[in-house]
Parts: C-alpha cells; sequence; structure tokens
C-alpha cells in the first residue's frame, strides 16, 4: 500500500524527460475581464461582483471555477475609470511620449483566494508551455488594485516577493502600513487609523456614552474597529455589545445580530463594516421592521445607496460617517455615458453590466431571454441615475485615477532618466524598453502638497 501511494505520488510530479527543455503550467489562468494590448501593462484587480460561490472540490473531476454573483456597479464604474485613465495618458503627448499603455484588468469577486489567483495571472507569462532557457517574462509594471482589504493582504503578499508594486485605491486596513510584510503596497487614500481615530470623535462630539459596535468579520472590519475601540474607551465610553459577521455567513447568525441591535438599551451604533456586508445587514433590519437607530458608518458603507430612497429615509435617516472627499474627473462622466459592448469586443463582463442596468437580455435563446425582454442595443445610458452614474461621483474614481497616475509618472521618470544621474547603483537609470518591476517601485512616490 505505501509503496503504491508513493508511485502515485510520483506519478504527479511533471519531469523534464529525454526532450524536457519544456514545462508545462497545471493550470490555464482565467481571461482577464477587460485587456488592451501596449509596450507596457498595468495589471488591474477590482471587485465587480459582490459575491463568490467556490464549489467545494470532489477530488474525482476539475474542480470547477468560482461562480461570481451580485453585480456591483459603482465598482464596474471604477474599473472603467482605470481604462479611462489610461487613454487619456496615451493621448498626452508630454507623459510617456511614444510609449502606448495596455491593460489587464481582473475580478477578484469580493474573494481572496480570485484575488490571488489574479494576481498570479498577472505577474506570470501566458505561454501554457515554456521553454527553461528561453522563459518569457510578463509584461505587467505595477497592480492597480485591491478593493477589499483582505484581497490586498492576499495579493500583496503574491507579488512583494517579486519586487511588483501595488496601488490600492481602496484598501484601508492599516496593517497593510507595514512595510516589512508588504514592501510593494501603496495606496491612494488614507489608512483606517484615521477614520478609527475621526469616528472616535464624533461619538465624543455628541456625548454618546453608551453604544453599539458591529463590524465586517474581515480585516477591514477587525483592525479597523479594534483601533475605534482603542480611541474610544480614552473618552470613558462603554461598548454594550460588540457583534461581527461576513455576508455569507448563516441567516439565522445575521438574524440573532438583528436581534441584539433591537433589544439593546442604547440606539446608537458604529457599523465599521464593508458595502456587501452593510448590504445584507440592512436586508435583514428592513425585514425585523429595526427604526430609531443611529448608525454611525465608516467609509465603506456610509454614502453607498444600499436601500432604496424610501426606505433609505425609514431606516437610515440621521445617518452620520466618514467619507473621502467628493471629487469629479473631467469627461469621466461623458466617457461612461459611451460606454456600450459593442465597444469591448464582446465582454461577457461589459454585457451584464447592460443587462442589469436595462433589466433585458442580450442572449438570444436562452432561458433568461424567455423571462426577460430581449435588449435592443439601443438603450441610453443618459439620463440614469445609480451607482454607475451617480448625481455628484464620490471620491473612489479619483482614487483609481490617482494611482494609474501614480504609476504612469514613474514610468515617465524613468523614461527621461539621464546616465550618470540616475536612481539606481553607480547612477545608472533602468531603460523603459528593459526594465525590472523593482525599478518601477523604486519611482513610484506621492508628495503631500499643504495648502497655506
Amino acid at each position: 500500500m505505501a509503496l503504491f501511494l508513493i508511485f502515485l505520488l510520483l506519478a504527479a510530479v511533471p519531469t523534464r524527460g529525454t526532450q524536457g527543455t519544456l514545462c508545462k503550467r497545471r493550470a490555464k489562468h482565467s481571461l482577464p475581464a477587460l485587456s488592451e494590448d501596449g509596450d507596457i501593462i498595468l495589471g488591474g484587480i477590482f471587485t465587480v461582483h459582490l459575491e463568490a460561490i467556490q464549489n467545494l472540490p470532489s477530488f474525482t473531476i476539475k474542480p470547477p471555477e468560482s461562480e461570481c454573483r451580485n453585480f456591483h456597479l459603482s465598482s464596474f464604474r471604477l474599473m472603467l475609470t482605470m481604462i479611462y485613465a489610461i487613454e487619456e495618458i496615451n493621448r498626452n503627448k508630454n507623459l510617456l511620449p511614444n510609449t502606448t499603455l495596455g491593460y489587464k484588468i481582473y475580478d477578484d469577486c469580493s474573494s481572496s483566494a480570485v484575488a490571488s489567483k489574479a494576481a498570479l495571472a498577472l505577474v506570470t507569462s501566458e505561454e501554457q508551455r515554456m521553454n527553461f532557457t528561453q522563459c518569457e517574462a510578463s509584461n505587467v509594471a505595477a497592480i492597480v488594485g485591491c478593493d477589499i482589504s483582505t484581497s490586498s493582504i492576499v495579493a500583496a503578499r503574491v507579488i512583494g516577493p517579486l519586487g511588483i508594486p501595488m496601488v490600492s485605491y481602496y484598501s484601508t486596513c492599516s496593517c497593510l502600513s507595514d512595510k516589512q510584510e508588504y514592501p510593494t503596497f501603496f495606496r491612494t487614500i488614507p489608512s483606517d487609523n484615521y477614520q478609527s481615530k475621526l469616528l472616535a470623535e464624533l461619538v465624543k462630539t455628541f456625548g454618546w456614552k453608551w453604544i453599539g459596535t458591529i463590524r465586517s468579520n474581515i480585516d477591514y472590519g477587525n483592525f479597523g474597529m479594534q483601533a475605534f475601540v482603542e480611541q474610544v474607551r480614552k473618552t470613558g465610553v462603554c461598548i454594550a455589545y460588540s457583534e461581527s459577521f461576513y455576508r455569507t455567513d448563516p441567516a439565522e447568525k445575521i438574524s440573532k445580530i438583528v436581534q441584539v441591535i433591537k433589544q439593546a438599551t442604547t440606539k446608537v451604533v458604529v457599523a465599521f463594516v464593508d458595502t456587501g456586508d452593510m448590504r445584507v445587514l440592512l436586508q435583514e433590519i428592513w425585514r425585523q421592521n429595526v427604526t430609531g437607530i443611529q448608525w454611525i458608518g465608516s467609509e465603506g458603507w456610509v454614502t453607498e445607496q444600499l436601500l432604496p430612497s424610501e426606505e433609505s429615509a425609514r431606516f437610515l435617516t440621521g445617518t452620520i460617517g466618514v467619507a473621502t472627499p467628493r471629487t469629479e474627473i473631467a469627461e469621466l462622466r461623458d466617457y461612461l455615458l459611451k460606454v456600450h459592448p459593442s465597444k469591448f469586443g464582446g465582454s461577457i463582463l461589459v454585457k451584464e453590466f447592460w443587462e442589469k442596468v436595462f433589466a433585458c437580455n442580450l442572449t438570444k435563446h436562452s432561458s433568461v431571454a424567455l423571462r426577460m425582454r430581449q435588449c435592443t442595443g439601443m438603450q441610453q445610458l443618459d439620463g440614469l441615475e445609480n451607482a454607475y452614474l451617480p448625481a455628484i461621483m464620490d471620491g473612489s474614481s479619483y482614487h483609481v485615477y490617482k494611482a494609474v497616475y501614480a504609476v504612469a509618472h514613474a514610468l515617465d521618470d524613468m523614461l527621461n532618466c539621464e546616465e550618470g544621474y540616475g536612481p539606481f547603483r553607480n547612477n545608472t537609470c533602468a531603460h523603459i524598453s528593459n526594465f525590472e518591476p523593482w525599478q518601477v517601485r523604486k519611482r513610484v512616490h506621492f508628495i503631500l502638497i499643504r495648502s497655506l
């Protein structure tokens, strides 16, 4: 039996063989959601779906790909903002002249497992078979992403040892500030340390001494709430209850949390919760008809439209919280209005967006098409107001925009470097046509300009 087991293990190990200078990838990477070729490629990881259904492997057939559900309009806007910024840079004759940026963008479906696969796909060659002596490297210079802190933690650990810079637009966990652990991670949004202090200051200002706390059971919620509690206890505030959950938890657990909120003697609740989790919690709040709560929200959900307007007025009136400044990007709205499935080479993601926004179906002769009206392709995005096209843009799009430009300026510095005055050993320069990702990281930096 032992010999048979050893034979099976050896049979699973790839060998070179007599002709064997070739190696074969164990699994094929999923295709990026959106991509465009260029001289230099920027990777992107966004949370366009809020849920990934992971099927348990049977070990008798190949494990199926994760099924992604719950399309998130505002995250789709962020993905398109990255493309908009890249196209704008490509038109700019003064930034990266004679160099075209391309992109490969993945959807992590709010799953750290999918995010790690996306990061691996971005930093490895697409060739299924490759020569040991002529291995083709990935041409991804940097990655813009991720959204959720947990996904950024996983992805940063994957690409960090390779020296590839990663610039997040939304991951706020204070844990990511540890440069020993995440040496190539940067972000264009402040750490949660700042909003935790501000939330504590809000509680102090309003004189609330008896509060409840709710948090997402992920790094974002756990680290953020820990920092908040440390701050608020200094002012003599007491915590009536502290609950944590994740959107995929059993319905019974979420129902019990709402019962705790309903029965508590305090009506002040601080919610350090992610968007997808808060949506699930509010659905249960609505089901149990829990009103009269003074919500204090983190930036993860407080600016999102999580309930219809009439229900928001009933359950969320008076909510206060923290958010990044609202910043409009010139011409971005016009760009978003012109998005159409025909312009993205039949992208499944763009088709899904179109179907969600207009409640129609683009695929003929399908079971879904029989239950939904057919998309004509003539629908107009102009006049809509939703998370994709809000009346006033929140700051999230601008964070993506800044992330793309941070990488572009780093590459431009590399392009304009003069030998003898460079940042590397012996004052040498890296060359834009042949560089290592860690050399891009050397040039990525952020300068804080204080107004007078």
